[in-house]
């Protein structure tokens, strides 16, 4: 069989993490032979690997080491350490590895090895965090030349790897796809709404995406507070995703601007497919992305949606055609987009059935599944 091995440092429930889940099942139905190798213990989505039959192997827990300074470079060592075992175990089999830390140390398992055979990277984000670790960033770029093909999700995230050192010979694109499944057979709006206890006649704006600073939605909250006195009096911003450290703080700001009344944080939710069908215009303000399945899930579900210009978000939303694309961290504009969604609701019905119609044409999982397959073949 035709023997692909996925390496990562975890199996949380990230965006990275989630596409592997979705894809990988998929990929073994067609005939390929998976195999995930964790860098560490952290693994929440891993039933959904047993499910599919696929083999897991997880990196130890590292919890009884007592001094907690330690456990992260005994985690490296570890980590390479089991990175070179499997490389001399199996010397032919394709290694496609994601995200960044995952890829530095196994492109180093595989020069200590002599690993000649495909080495697969796959950029799921821009690179801005190259500025923050510029070490890491550096020695990235050393091993981008014993790197086999590079991969990434989006045009913005491909020209990137053009500037650091890859070529168009063994750079590819496989944007991200959704399994439209969750987005069938919904109840109506109407139906949504009662069972999930919101008002039938609120205008509902939405935004998926974990609390994290770079996802903007201190933007949001100032973009919505220059215009809250012109939106209807029921309107609604409804919050999905887990907190990373500043609920408390988006809170206060919501609080003094004098809208807290009317934004809910709703953490994270199993049932966001109903969350979305339920709203009226979806969001994603963050100041870098590589290509969001937020976006994707937004428009599978009929929102008209509101981006900003940073990543693949404008390839996924195309202004003025299925929502509105508008500046990084610039609430004026932010604010300034919403409100004319708000208020032109034949233009929100027109955007939303767009952007459904772009996701079935272009973005599904089952497009996204044969990209990789077509791509694997062409490697063996």
């Amino acid at each position: 069989m035709k023997t692909i091995e996925f390496i990562i440092g975890s199996l949380e429930v990230g965006g990275a993490e989630r596409h592997l889940s979705q894809v990988l099942p998929a990929l073994k139905n067609m005939g390929f032979l998976i195999k995930v190798h964790v860098l560490s213990d952290k693994a929440p989505l891993k039933p959904i690997f047993d499910n599919a039959c696929i083999e897991v192997y997880l990196g130890p827990n590292l919890d009884w080491v007592p001094l907690t300074f330690l456990r992260r470079p005994i985690s490296l060592f570890i980590s390479l350490t089991r990175l070179i075992l499997n490389f001399l175990k199996n010397r032919k089999a394709i290694r496609h590895v994601f995200l960044p830390e995952a890829y530095l140390l196994t492109a180093v398992a595989a020069r200590l090895t002599f690993f000649s055979g495909p080495l697969i990277m796959s950029r799921r984000s821009l690179n801005d965090y190259q500025q923050r670790r510029p070490i890491l960033g550096t020695l990235e770029r050393l091993m981008h030349r014993f790197t086999t093909a590079a991969l990434g999700n989006s045009k913005a995230v491909v020209q990137q790897l053009y500037g650091e050192g890859f070529t168009l010979s063994n750079t590819s694109l496989i944007y991200n796809g959704i399994d439209l499944w969750p987005f069938q057979n919904l109840l109506t709006k109407q139906g949504l709404r009662d069972s999930l206890n919101i008002n039938q006649d609120a205008l509902v704006f939405i935004i998926v995406a974990n609390l994290i600073p770079y996802k903007g939605h201190l933007d949001l909250l100032n973009a919505l507070g220059k215009i809250h006195s012109q939106l209807p009096k029921s309107w609604k911003l409804l919050c999905v995703g887990n907190d990373n450290g500043i609920l408390s703080q988006l809170k206060e700001h919501s609080q003094m601007l004098g809208i807290n009344n009317h934004v809910e944080f709703l953490g994270k939710r199993s049932d966001t497919p109903q969350l979305l069908a339920a709203a009226d215009i979806g969001i994603l303000c963050s100041h870098e992305e590589g290509f969001s399945n937020a976006i994707l899930e937004g428009m599978a579900a009929g929102l008209p949606m509101v981006v900003t210009n940073v990543g693949g978000n404008a390839e996924a939303v195309e202004d003025m055609q299925t929502g509105l694309v508008v500046k990084a961290q610039d609430p004026e504009s932010l604010g300034s987009a919403l409100l004319s969604m708000a208020l032109a609701p034949e233009l929100r019905t027109r955007f939303g059935q767009a952007g459904k119609e772009r996701i079935a044409q272009h973005f599904t999982l089952q497009q996204c599944t044969q990209n990789y397959a077509d791509f694997y073949e062409s490697l063996l």
